[in-house]
């Protein structure tokens, strides 16, 4: 704390560094349901004096001229409103705006939460993910968060039947998800096909692919950060939702001084996803469930908000013969928060939340090796955010963390190892933002790591970076740089093609955190006003990356070893906007290594050489609209078969044989030293949206891989024979909303 002192010390001011100016600030929402509006402009009309609202719709103007204005509020999807406001020197004036959506009075593609943000904004390596670009993805079987984050420049996938997403030549557990800022260990459901988080639960997401700020940490390579919606408002609601695979139900409105929302999903028809295991029986059970309460009493606290919220979710595949295991994953989230908007130009946030992750594999009289993980973290931040008068902002804050872990595993030698893990850690950032400069905007912060939960401990120190600069309105340069560090790793198989059991654990004593140095460097350009361009190139290198020993023999061998890994490229995004259209082309070009101690160089599975992605959406009108994807890349790298021979069962490699009891065995290449054929596929879309007497109802037909190409997912190691992924694979589904 004795290190905090001077920087809150610089928040001690009096009002009087407002006597030739004012305060304008207040929330932006939805009139239809007063939801938050993310991303909208607000400026004063005749100054150049404006700023854009958050994620959770809160602006501020610390540097307003005193006296009668027009203040306007703009976004896109929404009508601008402009209004009289009275600005007195010295004073705050606090507006609560409401916005009606534009598709209330014409038709035309509404888009919610598009970012609009300051020009000078810092944000490279950051894309804000608006709920049109999720409804504009062509739906598989379930509407999916990660299939929308999968056409992203820049993050790749290693088939059709997963969700999994690397980023940027970074490992899966280098993603951090968060959810309304709690960690989601496993945001998976059904062994990684889909997302567990549900579309429509969404108010605004944000995705790091790098170069992210010092109040994130704890992983490598990026942040996804959700924030649900608060729920309507103005009336009760109620929608029901069915497609081939599951139902949902959710529940919102109005409570005195707030609002709440409640949902659930279950599924009903596992055998729908036979199709992404080849046909293969997997009796599927899963379902997820959330609530979010909101509360807000000016008699009781003035510009208080208080939040609490909880997810839950649960995976089981149950197999009727006992010669096949079972498999069971559950998630438990819940948090309460504390939004203030202090008297001064300070904004504060403070949350207590849980993590809670379960898995197990249960063998039964199955050859699987029996497996099992439990994680328990709770976790206690402050946030703070001052705004000065010249725009710029200077956010810092605390971060205390409690983990407590097991983890029982068996190696392909019989071999047991049992981890139970109880570890703290103390973090703390300062993060100065400058924005008085029309053309320049940078961040500079740091991250300090006051105790860790590892005993080679990362970096004390985590310096952050980045820069915007503007040399014609037309035209953004942007730059980044930063150390990062993660002591929480999920131990996966590279070789495992559809991963079933991802254990977390923090990392061992006897080895060091793994860390990261990254650069980004990029542009962005507007060459109409309907389209733009951004290009980013990226570095980073990847040390102390921590695997599962699969060779371990004796006691004293090692139960993890570290991988050192490299990753660059450049990513490219076009958008193109007009009327009733909305597309978007995207590219990535990028080189992924990683390299065992004492081992060669090699490729993982994720290293996507090329990967194009074009996306686009066309209201036609009368409420029917139309969208298509269609995704090429170069092949993923697999391990050749060399020829098969026969050696002892694994349970047991000392012991002397029959011959008859041998067993066959692969003979395999050098890893991934060989690449598969290319990839592509067209997905269709189609929702027509109408009005059955009081009910709002929505009619989605979907196709994935139209022509029906068949893109291979891997050769089956022990026959050589060629599985593909998903064929032409039509669906249904019904929305309706009371």
């Amino acid at each position: 704390m004795s290190k905090l002192i001077p920087i809150a010390a610089a928040f001690v001011i009096s009002t009087s560094a407002f006597a030739q100016t004012g305060v304008v600030r207040g929330f932006i929402v939805d009139s239809t349901n007063g939801e938050s509006v993310a991303y909208a402009n607000i400026y004063i009309k005749g100054t150049e004096t404006g700023a854009p609202s958050d994620a959770r719709g809160y602006f501020i103007i610390p540097n307003a001229p005193a006296g009668e204005h027009t203040v306007a509020i703009s976004c896109v999807g929404y009508r601008t409103r402009e209004i009289a406001v009275e600005i007195e020197r010295g004073e705050i004036a606090h507006l609560e705006v409401a916005l009606a959506p534009s598709s209330f009075e014409m038709e035309e593609v509404s888009v919610v939460g598009e970012r609009s943000a300051r020009k000078n904004e810092t944000d490279a390596g950051v894309q804000a993910i608006t709920q049109q670009e999720i409804n504009m993805t062509p739906v598989g079987v379930e509407a999916d968060l990660f299939r929308t984050l999968k056409v992203s420049p820049g993050v790749t996938t290693t088939g059709d039947v997963t969700g999994r997403y690397y980023v940027r030549g970074g490992a899966g557990d280098q993603n951090l998800v968060l959810l309304n800022g709690v960690t989601l260990y496993n945001p998976f459901h059904a062994l990684g096909i889909f997302s567990v988080v549900d579309p429509e639960m969404v108010s605004v997401m944000e995705f790091h692919k790098g170069g992210f700020a010092p109040e994130y940490g704890g992983r490598l390579s990026s942040v996804l950060d959700i924030i649900t919606r608060d729920g309507n408002k103005n009336e009760l609601q109620a929608a029901a939702h069915a497609s081939m695979l599951s139902g949902k139900l959710a529940v919102e409105g109005p409570i005195p001084g707030g609002s709440f929302l409640l949902t659930g999903r279950k599924s009903y028809y596992g055998e729908t996803l036979d199709y992404f295991l080849n046909e293969d029986q997997a009796p599927f059970d899963f379902y997820d469930a959330s609530f979010k309460v909101n509360y807000a009493n000016p008699d009781l606290l003035e510009n208080a908000k208080f939040v609490a919220h909880g997810f839950f979710s649960g995976d089981n595949l149950t197999e009727p013969s006992p010669f096949e295991p079972n498999y069971s994953f559950s998630n438990n989230l819940f948090g309460v928060t504390w939004r203030q908007v202090w008297d001064a130009p300070l904004f504060s946030f403070v949350s207590f939340s849980g993590s809670s992750f379960r898995a197990e594999v249960d063998k039964k009289l199955s050859d699987a090796r029996p497996r099992k993980n439990s994680l328990d973290e709770y976790n206690l931040d402050l946030h703070f955010t001052y705004m000065y008068e010249s725009t710029d902002e200077l956010r810092f804050g605390l971060q205390n963390k409690t983990v407590s872990g097991d983890l029982e595993v068996q190696n392909l030698y019989g071999v047991r190892a049992n981890y139970i893990q109880d570890a703290t850690s103390s973090s703390g950032y300062a993060n100065y933002r400058f924005f008085r400069w029309e053309t320049v905007g940078f961040d500079i912060g740091v991250r300090f790591n006051f105790s860790t939960m590892t005993k080679y401990r990362p970096f004390i120190f985590e310096p952050r970076f980045k820069l915007t600069w503007l040399p014609t309105p037309m035209i953004a340069l942007k730059a980044g740089a930063g150390r990062y560090s993660q002591e929480m790793v999920s131990l996966v198989d590279e070789e495992e093609l559809v991963s079933i059991f991802e254990p977390w654990i923090v990392v061992p004593d006897r080895n060091s955190s793994a860390e990261s140095t990254q650069f980004l460097l990029g542009f962005e350009v507007y060459p109409i006003a309907e389209a733009s361009i951004e290009v980013e190139g990226y570095y980073k290198t990847l040390t102390n990356l921590i695997e599962e020993n699969d060779d371990k023999t004796l006691p004293q061998d090692r139960d993890f070893i570290n991988v050192e890994g490299e990753a660059y490229g450049v990513d490219a995004l076009i958008r193109y906007r007009v009327s009733r259209l909305y597309a978007k082309l995207g590219y990535s070009l990028g080189w992924a290594f990683k390299k065992p101690e004492g081992g060669a160089e090699y490729p993982p599975r994720y290293d996507i050489r090329h990967s194009l992605n074009a996306v686009g959406e066309l209201d036609l009108g009368g409420g029917v609209t139309l969208n298509a994807m269609w995704s090429f890349k170069t092949g993923m790298p697999f391990t050749p078969i060399l020829g098969y021979y026969d050696r002892p069962p694994v349970e047991n490699p000392y012991r002397r044989f029959m011959l008859e009891e041998f067993v066959a065995a692969t003979l395999r290449g050098e890893i991934n030293s060989k690449r598969l054929p290319v990839y592509h596929r067209l997905d269709v879309g189609f929702r027509k949206r109408f009005t059955i007497w009081s009910a709002d109802v929505t009619l989605g037909l979907n196709a994935l891989n139209v022509y029906n190409r068949n893109n291979i997912f891997y050769f089956d190691k022990d026959t050589g024979e060629r599985i593909d992924m998903l064929p032409f694979l039509p669906s249904a589904s019904l929305r309706v909303a009371i």
